[in-house]
């Protein structure tokens, strides 16, 4: 045993087999290697992969912003199109845009109100919108708005459900909001505001965008000019996180971990975040992960839109690219590899089985990853846009792959495409710039992009935004380049058609008024210093007497003939616009003076008088023309329209159909015209009307019967206003309805206050304008009169003119049988200066005849007037009428209407239309009266 023991005691351990260890050295060296390698070469894949994701997700949000600019210009240039939009034709327009970008929060429509204005808009919008009122933002919702010089007014907005309580909602009020308004007027641009709280939906933040809708559709070229012509603006609300989130969620980028999306925009406090997508803590990370040196990928893209600050920031973890264990495995797998050699270096075949089992884990990992790649693979192949991959190092870039979106699109198949060059004649258009600017960024090797035309197999063309990236495989150069191609065609198809809308009348094909503005401008800056260049302006005489009677769609036939006949009475290197309803405009270079320019406007004006057949019937169309040359009469676009319309409107006063050359003292008398339009529509509110009372004296009593009611204007500088000056104004601009509510309202009050004092009833006579004979309540608003002034209908008469009931003569004889039936008195004045024929007169329900004062002033000196006077009373007395001969001035005419049995007269023989004071003097003195003794 002793022994044993100590030959134990000689025995030393062996020490580790050299070879052994040198195999596991080495082995451990190229592991770690070739791990380093790999974690480097996924590092760089992860970074690509992230930029990409980033790269799509930059584009979707930045076109989401460009549909948004897109239908905020298409809703805009409804306005410039139509000129006067009503409330259902915006929601018409707008809805299917809407429909088409659910992200869109609202559309509106803002109409600028003045502070002086503001009542009458807020009473003629509670008509169409009970209960509206002008608001403004208060800490518990809307409140009505505080007194301003102006407010810019929502009046459409769409869609109505929802946002019904916004109408009315002044956005000058809000500081953001006026400040982008202001900020659009100025640059002439559309504009988006900071971000600010959305009115509807309390802690959301949104911008609106904005764009100014000008008066006549064009945008003026100088600042001045547009805060001059600006009626409103047309703005879309945005809720930019629902937005932003809907477009990316559209386009499937919000479902991968590993991500942070943020969208930060310009708010009051500076840069806000706007949306923020965080996927980097959707799951747990392995404690491997930061063996491997895991890296976080940060990038910012800012941009603008429409002057609004934007940066979109996008986060990435490099393990959460895909991959990140493959280094990993490689050290773990080298590692073990070379102890397994070590292993069998010593200990020979005993380790056998752990190869194996090293080599099948092996096999495994890449299976997985030729199953990625294949999965990646998938990806391009079932894109539905075109993805090509071309060879960088091969004379003009062959075509090495494309998807089958690629043969759809473009037609070839890939057989055919493979070996192409990228910019063969059949590929596209190799003259196009983009092309040009595609192939320096493949030269300077960096991205690029441009839309360009692109030729299918077929011939067919189409448009894409085409987006070239190189592709590097480990070397200084890249060995391919990938493209991918978007289909944008519907896009610049629905961009030129919004385009030709911009600039062309959609009803005639004629130039329209933005388009007008450019030949003027071209046709000045071809002229010589010695050339004019001459613009008329054209409108069609009694073009609304064609709508009334035949219908709106009988005047669009119309309208066409006259845009046909005018390009074909003038050159071809003249232009014919229509700038609004009958009124168009000719420009007209190359004419050596006014000879030659009234020659080619005579002869549009006897083209259209041509006979037009028009619904069974033949019309003649006459227009009124007026010229105005350049330089002398205007140095720009807009002063010579103004002058040729100045000089129309002289030729329509002169009679019509006709020609006039513009004169500066027109130009005065347009001045003066349009300061006396705007006194009169302010005359009313401030009570400068009055009425005067002219008697009616019965021949045979000498009493005074009746007073006819006549309007003055006393204006508080330019004096007593003629009524000839004003009521064919007040005619034309449609102020004749209100004012001759007033006279009317006005007359009964008096005329029962005159019974209330006991002096007797006494019938008051008022005169109707067309246009309040041609209101459907007329009839309700006499009645209406008439019982808040508690006068009996008998003692009123109401004042027709021959012209005014032949206009519609149905019509007149319903309108004049209601008001017989209500008893009230009916009279037609000035009667043998229109143009009734006897049948009509027999079937009119009419009580007195009035002979125009044209036929009075000469019957004691001329035949054939006092005949036709003794023929009217005649004609009334077998009608059953009376008569009243109006203007009498002398004792003989008077002698002569008594004569022949003539009713009544009034006229300065008895008295002049004198004041209320006056004719109350008078009938406190009795109502008998004798020649010259009543004065005014």
């Amino acid at each position: 045993m002793s022994n044993w023991i100590a030959r134990l005691g000689r025995v030393r351990p062996r020490p580790p087999d050299i070879a052994a260890v040198l195999s596991l050295l080495a082995g451990a060296v190229i592991a770690f290697a070739l791990a380093s390698g790999l974690h480097d070469a996924e590092r760089e894949r992860a970074r690509a992969e992230f930029l990409q994701r980033a790269e799509t997700n930059y584009a979707s949000v930045a076109n989401s912003f460009s549909d948004v600019l897109v239908v905020l210009r298409a809703s805009n240039a409804l306005f410039e199109a139509m000129g006067v939009v009503d409330r259902v034709q915006f929601g018409a327009f707008v809805r299917p845009l809407m429909e088409s970008h659910p992200y869109l929060d609202a559309v509106v429509f803002h109409r600028i109100v003045e502070a002086g204005g503001r009542s009458g808009y807020e009473a003629g919008q509670a008509r169409l919108q009970p209960g509206f009122r002008i608001q403004e933002r208060a800490q518990d919702g809307l409140a009505p708005a505080g007194a301003r010089e102006r407010y810019l007014v929502a009046e459409y907005i769409e869609p109505m459900n929802g946002y019904r309580d916004a109408l009315g909602y002044d956005a000058l009020s809000f500081e953001p909001q006026a400040r982008a308004f202001e900020k659009a007027l100025a640059s002439g641009q559309p504009t988006a505001s900071v971000l600010l709280p959305l009115l509807q939906y309390e802690g959301k933040l949104g911008v609106v965008m904005v764009m100014p809708v000008y008066r006549g559709g064009a945008v003026p070229f100088a600042a001045a000019a547009r805060r001059a012509k600006v009626i409103g603006d047309t703005s879309v609300v945005l809720d930019v996180g629902d937005l932003v989130g809907r477009n990316l969620a559209g386009a499937r980028l919000l479902g991968r971990a590993g991500t942070t999306i943020e969208l930060a925009g310009m708010g009051k406090q500076g840069m806000q975040t706007a949306f923020r997508w965080d996927s980097m803590g959707w799951r747990a990370r392995p404690a491997w992960h930061g063996w491997l040196g895991e890296e976080v990928f940060t990038v910012r893209h800012p941009f603008n839109v429409a002057g609004q600050r934007w940066e979109l920031r996008l986060s990435g973890r490099s393990t959460d690219m895909g991959g990140g264990a493959a280094p990993l495995a490689v050290l773990v797998m080298g590692c073990l590899l070379s102890a397994a050699l070590a292993a069998w270096v010593r200990m020979r075949t005993q380790r056998s089985g752990e190869v194996e089992a090293l080599i099948e884990r092996r096999t495994a990992d890449l299976e997985q990853a030729l199953g990625q790649t294949n999965l990646y693979l998938r990806a391009i192949e079932a894109s539905a846009n075109v993805v090509m991959l071309v060879n960088a190092r091969e004379p003009g870039y062959p075509i090495e792959y494309v998807n089958p979106a690629f043969e759809r699109m473009r037609g070839y198949s890939a057989a055919e495409a493979i070996g192409m060059r990228l910019f063969d004649a059949a590929e596209q258009e190799p003259e196009q710039a983009q092309v040009a600017e595609l192939l320096q960024a493949m030269r300077e090797r960096r991205e690029g992009n441009a839309t360009m035309r692109l030729r299918c197999k077929s011939g067919k063309e189409l448009y894409a935004d085409v987006y070239v990236a190189p592709v590097w495989e480990g070397e200084e150069e890249p060995g391919h380049f990938v493209i991918t191609q978007y289909d944008v065609s519907t896009a610049k198809r629905y961009e030129a058609e919004l385009e030709v809308r911009a600039r062309y009348d959609t009803l005639t094909g004629l130039a329209n008024r933005v388009l007008l503005q450019d030949r003027i401008e071209a046709a000045i800056a071809l002229a010589g210093s010695d050339a004019v260049v001459w613009v008329a302006a054209l409108d069609l005489d009694h073009f609304k007497y064609v709508n009334d009677t035949f219908g709106h769609n009988a005047g669009d036939e119309m309208l066409k003939a006259v845009a046909t006949r005018a390009q074909a009475a003038v050159g071809r290197a003249d232009t014919v616009a229509r700038t609004g309803g009958d009124e168009f405009v000719l420009v007209l270079p190359g004419r050596a003076d006014e000879s030659e320019a009234s020659a080619t406007v005579q002869a549009v004006l006897k083209a259209l008088a041509e006979p037009l057949r028009l619904h069974g019937q033949e019309l003649v169309m006459t227009g009124s023309a007026g010229l105005a040359a350049w330089p002398a009469d205007g140095i720009d676009a807009a002063s010579l329209i103004q002058h040729a319309e100045v000089a129309m409107y002289r030729a329509k006063d002169l009679g019509r159909n006709a020609v006039q050359f513009y004169t500066s003292a027109m130009n005065a008398r347009a001045r003066e015209r349009i300061a006396l339009e705007g006194a009169l529509r302010s005359a009313l509110q401030q009570g400068e009307f009055e009425l005067h009372y002219q008697p009616q004296v019965d021949l045979e009593s000498g009493s005074v019967v009746g007073l006819e009611a006549l309007i003055r204007w006393r204006h508080p500088i330019l004096g007593m206003v003629r009524p000839d000056r004003f009521i064919h104004l007040a005619e034309e601009t449609g102020l004749i309805v209100p004012i001759g509510s007033w006279v009317l309202r006005t007359a009964c009050r008096q005329s029962r206050e005159w019974q209330h004092a006991g002096y007797g009833t006494i019938r008051i006579a008022v005169n109707l304008s067309a246009r309040q004979f041609a209101q459907p309540g007329l009839v309700r608003e006499i009645e209406r009169v008439l019982e808040e002034t508690g006068l009996a209908p008998g003692c009123l008469e109401i004042e027709l003119t021959e012209s005014l009931m032949m206009e519609d003569v149905e019509g007149a004889i319903r309108t004049m049988g209601e008001l017989k039936r209500m008893g009230v008195k009916l009279s037609i004045d000035d009667f043998g200066t229109g143009y009734s024929s006897l049948s009509y007169l027999r079937r009119f329900p009419v009580d007195v005849l009035k002979i125009d004062r044209s036929f009075v002033r000469d019957i004691t000196s001329n035949e054939d007037d006092a005949a036709m006077v003794s023929a009217i009373i005649e004609l009334a007395r077998g009608l059953r009428m009376r008569v009243i001969a109006e203007g009498v001035e002398t004792e003989a005419q008077l002698d002569y209407l008594k004569r022949r049995g003539c009713d009544e007269v009034q006229g300065h023989v008895y008295a002049q239309a004198a004041s209320r004071q006056d004719v109350e003097a008078m009938l406190r003195n009795g109502r008998h009266v004798t020649p010259q003794t009543v004065t005014a």
